[in-house]
């Protein structure tokens, strides 16, 4: 009779805590950080974050451009947080100087840009995502600096497409590491005498590590396997009136970039391809910082949504 009384109290017993267990799963399962690895993932493939415009993918992130020419030298810090698997708030700032020839150099802040980023479509059999991204820019810079210290809303809609879903042939394979990414977008004035601006970047980028995984292996090792190749072709214009524009602003710019699952480091020289761009300023330097802190402090990674 003891015996089988003990039995029911141990068998009770275990079955409250196997309940217990699972709640604590549950709940760790929900509001524990989600961990990811590298940043821009659709699939099989890892997007590069471009050294010049904004990507498709919501994500975790900080990082520093710096960007350099005889006529400007310039500063963006950018912070990205996660609110969902699909979305971000994204911030970015800066501080700028122009030497002008034949005039005093100027500095100063820049403005503040606020985005929220939605993907709208996500395919990771096809390594496709589309994402759509309003902002705001808070006039907090310098107004002796061009285009800064004036209020614009505007939008963009970004994509990034991977070509592993090529065929795996020996004439096509080897365009299997390829990738492109494209952003366009406009900024209307809502305040002052600034300029309302259009712009788009297209990026294509070759992934030795796509290639050593999935194509054909190279033995390469790290970290000469997580260097990728990229380049760039950029354009922006600005819009003074509906009839009056600038020039098209066109450059070109190739660069590498090493990316591992904590960080990427890029870096690149940018090239006018047209007179759009002030003589000085035809040939610039870039570099870029960016590191995924969530994967090296998971508990970052905690998502509201």
């Amino acid at each position: 009779m003891n015996g089988r009384f003990y039995r029911l109290a141990s068998h009770s017993l275990l079955r409250e805590w196997r309940l217990k267990a699972g709640v604590i799963v549950i709940i760790t399962t929900l509001l524990g950080p989600q961990i990811t690895f590298g940043h821009g993932i659709v699939g099989n493939r890892i997007f590069l974050s471009p050294i010049v415009g904004n990507d498709a993918f919501p994500d975790n992130a900080g990082s520093l451009t710096a960007r350099g020419s005889a006529y400007e030298f310039s500063l963006l810090p950018e912070f990205e947080k996660q609110l969902s698997d699909n979305s971000s708030l994204m911030f970015t700032g800066g501080w700028n100087r122009i030497n002008p020839a034949g005039s005093q150099s100027k500095s100063g802040a820049s403005d503040l840009s606020i985005w929220f980023r939605q993907a709208a479509f996500k395919s990771p059999q096809h390594e496709l995502e589309v994402t759509m991204s309003p902002f705001l820019v808070v006039p907090i810079g310098n107004q002796r600096i061009p285009d800064q210290g004036y209020a614009h809303l505007g939008g963009e809609i970004l994509l990034g497409k991977g070509l592993g879903d090529m065929r795996n042939s020996s004439s096509l394979k080897y365009l299997r590491p390829l990738a492109l990414q494209t952003e366009g977008g406009y900024a209307a004035r809502i305040q002052g005498p600034a300029n309302s601006d259009v712009f788009g970047n297209f990026e294509l980028e070759y992934s030795l590590r796509y290639m050593d995984d999935f194509v054909e292996r190279m033995d390469l090792g790290r970290p000469l396997v997580e260097f990728v190749p990229f380049v760039q072709f950029n354009y922006a214009q600005s819009f003074f009136t509906s009839n009056l524009t600038t020039k098209p602003d066109v450059r070109l710019t190739p660069g590498l970039a090493y990316q591992n699952e904590y960080c990427q480091v890029s870096v690149g020289v940018q090239v006018a391809l047209n007179r759009a761009a002030p003589s000085r300023d035809r040939v610039a330097g870039l570099g870029l910082i960016e590191i995924f802190y969530d994967n090296i402090i998971p508990a970052l990674g905690w998502k509201p949504f």
